[in-house]
């Protein structure tokens, strides 16, 4: 069972990653956007909405949909993954909110 510390670890060994304060709550940015909040219910992870929509149907018991305004967003339960699949699903929801690449120059 993952531990807002072992959270806390995976999120900040992300390259470009800081914590902030997000309402009273532990937050992990990109410098695009926050990517990840622990919350008391479980931890917000910002992923593709065609992403969530698989969790939800695959396991809602884990993978629970929180709405927000028109919006689903996804509340894992780290209790109910291990720590190597909660670490995957933070590395993507980390990938998803990586600011764009610079473009290149032209010549």
């Amino acid at each position: 069972m993952a531990t807002p510390t072992d959270i806390r670890k995976i999120a900040l060994a992300l390259d470009g990653v800081s914590e902030v304060d997000h309402f009273g709550r532990p937050a992990f940015r990109t410098k695009k956007r926050i990517f990840a909040v622990i919350r008391t219910d479980g931890l917000f992870l910002h992923l593709p909405e065609e992403r969530k929509e698989f969790l939800f149907e695959a396991e809602p018991e884990t993978f629970v949909k929180y709405m927000w305004g028109k919006r689903a967003n996804v509340i894992v339960q780290p209790e109910r993954v291990s720590k190597k699949e909660l670490a995957a699903l933070i590395r993507e929801a980390w990938e998803f909110n990586l600011p764009p690449p610079p473009k290149a120059k032209r010549k």
